[in-house]
């Protein structure tokens, strides 16, 4: 239904020049890449999670090509985001035990201490690597596929609609109006769920009545499914990978 609607939308001249319009002088570059339509994941760092691994499986069933947005400007934190935690502190999966828990182990691949608070691209991982080509590196190796081709740095056009998640929400919403759909889940946890309330819904709202039809998301995982520790987890398969 989602990329039926799409192709639709996509056909609406009138649309795609309002929508484009709204998105900004410096939206030129990101947009280039959604000269066809774009199955989305945002996400800080494209790395080979269980989660990042069944966004490409969904949208090749889907045939869209994927891509990973990136903000590389972002800052690292760990206390109430565990997506971005997971990427100096990573989940290896090992196996679900009967009572339906999820058990990894942890490789810390950062010194915390010196790394909260700085960019993810300022930030260098304990064997001395930078911690984005880090984690393209083991995207290449779990995925097979090349970073560069299916993944963008957005870091210069979220800055340059506002400084904080508030401000360029929206616009990045907007990109799913008619160019893409968005993969994604809104996780109920506590902090996340405030992040939802506060600057998520806002600004679907805001698109809805500015353009009169919602941004498409599909959600990439079911209700009993999202809160596994499964999907921020790394194949075992990774971890021989990391220190080399």
């Amino acid at each position: 239904m989602a990329l039926w609607e799409l192709q639709q939308r996509r056909k609406e001249v009138a649309l795609k020049n309002f929508v484009h319009k709204h998105l900004g002088a410096f939206a030129g570059k990101i947009l280039e890449e959604f000269n066809r339509p774009r199955a989305v994941l945002f996400r800080q760092i494209a790395s080979p999670t269980h989660e990042t691994i069944r966004f490409l499986k969904l949208a090749k069933q889907m045939k869209l090509k994927p891509l990973i947005l990136e903000y590389y400007e972002d800052k690292f934190v760990s206390a109430e985001n565990r997506s971005k935690r997971a990427l100096c502190k990573m989940p290896i999966y090992q196996y679900t035990g009967l009572d339906g828990r999820d058990m990894v182990e942890y490789e810390t691949v950062c010194d915390f201490n010196i790394s909260t608070g700085k960019k993810f691209k300022e930030v260098v991982c304990l064997n001395g690597e930078q911690l984005i080509p880090f984690h393209h590196r083991l995207f290449r190796i779990g995925t097979g596929l090349n970073p560069k081709t299916y993944s963008f740095d957005a870091s210069h056009w979220f800055k340059s609609v506002g400084k904080n998640a508030g401000e360029y929400y929206e616009h990045l919403l907007a990109l799913f109006i008619r160019d893409g759909i968005l993969f994604e889940n809104f996780i109920p946890l506590r902090s996340e769920s405030a992040f939802t309330k506060k600057i998520v819904l806002p600004a679907f709202e805001k698109l809805i009545s500015t353009y009169g039809v919602k941004p498409l998301i599909i959600r990439l995982l079911s209700d009993n499914e999202e809160m596994r520790r499964f999907w921020d987890a790394y194949p075992r398969k990774i971890k021989k990978h990391i220190w080399t």
